[in-house]
């Protein structure tokens, strides 16, 4: 993490951690403290969910938020109303007990409130508690997914149009060069390229540098590039980084976090983070560009949620169970296919809810006879992408219990 000289922020207590819902060991990491006994095999192939909980010893240090250890009586509440198809008075419910929760990060509350409002297509209210929660969490808010409401994309999705470009989800030193330079043909015409960030998980030290090296020689070319998922790749940098800490090879990582505060329009944060790279490598830093406009954090985010609601839809995981559309009035013939995958497999069992809207309570307590049947036979189980009502229900229902549940970003 980037610490500077001039401000320091306040810590805040640990949150109570949430023993199910955990986040799978990347290669080469130990597991958390208490999940020894649960094991799960890493899957590469999850590309586009993000898990609450507490890396491990071995983690990177990337700042992940948490959820809480017990459903509040009104988060059960809600979680029951939408199980029964009540989505109204679980919006209800959950709008009054954000106003008592503000200040003390109760993130599933949010997350459960945006998603009923992407259900409800209420693009108005999804954008205001967008705002208010940057303010709350300091990072990014969830962003409006196009075409995923109730009814047809709200009148405030962005209208986009030309090239869009979207880095990988590892950005290594032996292919960017080859990346880069599909991406400087997309801007040869002339015409706005969208430059997405939002996927990368894993950038190699030759790859930032890469990207800073042909970025500069693009701008100077005048080359017209609006880049998106910057905040994301922020986080990711800030969590290599340490003022003092001179090490070549986090260079590149330096000077590419102050490129997307610049690309951002955060000014205040580009400088801040310039001092401490002047003070760690006792160079002088690059120099803000007296010609971009300056935004503030909120307006980042408000633009990047318009940026991606018309980014493309996420990579379907691979060699995953997937149910699609409500799952309700289930009876025990409904899972049979979900017996016969799992019987079919060896090792870990992954499921793929994120095309799931809803489940009742009576299809809940079917799902979970199945899953209990799978685990009997040595085989994890992998819950992915599951909207937050739908997580809720699952972990009042215990679910969460004897499965892995991965949140979806």
């Amino acid at each position: 993490m980037v610490f500077s000289f001039f401000k320091k922020k306040d810590v805040e207590p640990d949150a109570p951690k949430q023993p199910r819902i955990v986040q799978p060991n990347k290669p080469g990491q130990t597991p958390a403290d208490g999940d020894s006994q649960r094991e799960i095999p890493v899957l590469d192939s999850i590309m586009d969910f993000s898990t609450i909980g507490s890396v491990g010893p071995g983690g990177a240090g990337i700042d992940l938020l948490e959820s809480s250890d017990v459903l509040s009586p009104a988060m059960e509440q809600a979680a029951i109303a939408f199980a029964n198809d009540q989505v109204e008075d679980a919006i209800s419910v959950l709008a009054g007990e954000l106003a008592s929760v503000e200040g003390r990060h109760a993130l599933d509350t949010w997350l459960m409130l945006f998603d009923l409002f992407q259900m409800r297509n209420l693009r108005p209210e999804f954008d205001d508690l967008a705002l208010k929660f940057v303010v709350e969490f300091e990072r990014s808010a969830p962003v409006w997914q196009k075409g995923q409401g109730a009814d047809k994309p709200g009148p405030q999705a962005a209208k986009t149009s030309g090239p869009y470009f979207m880095f990988p989800q590892k950005v290594l030193t032996e292919s960017i060069e080859g990346l880069l330079d599909q991406l400087e043909k997309q801007t040869a015409n002339g015409v706005q390229v969208r430059v997405d960030f939002s996927r990368i998980e894993q950038i190699e030290s030759g790859a930032a540098a890469a990207i800073v090296a042909r970025w500069a020689k693009m701008k100077k070319k005048k080359a017209k590039l609006q880049s998106t998922g910057g905040t994301g790749l922020v986080e990711k940098l800030k969590s290599k980084l340490e003022v003092m800490r001179r090490v070549d090879e986090e260079m590149p990582f330096w000077l590419l976090l102050l490129e997307i505060y610049q690309q951002l329009g955060l000014h205040d944060e580009f400088e801040n983070s310039a001092v401490d790279f002047a003070v760690t490598f006792e160079v002088s830093p690059p120099s803000w560009d007296a010609t971009a406009k300056t935004k503030t954090a909120a307006e980042v985010v408000q633009e990047e949620a318009l940026l991606r609601a018309e980014a493309p839809p996420p990579e379907p995981v691979l060699d995953a169970y997937n149910f699609n559309g409500p799952i309700v009035a289930a009876t025990e013939a409904s899972f049979a296919d979900l017996q016969a995958y799992a019987d079919e497999h060896t090792g870990g069992i992954r499921i793929d809810f994120s095309r799931v809207s809803r489940v009742d309570f009576v299809s809940a307590g079917m799902l979970m006879n199945t899953l209990v049947g799978i685990t009997v036979q040595g085989k994890p189980i992998i819950i992915m992408g599951a909207n937050e009502l739908v997580v809720a229900l699952f972990r009042i229902m215990g679910i969460a219990d004897v499965t892995t549940i991965v949140r979806k970003k």
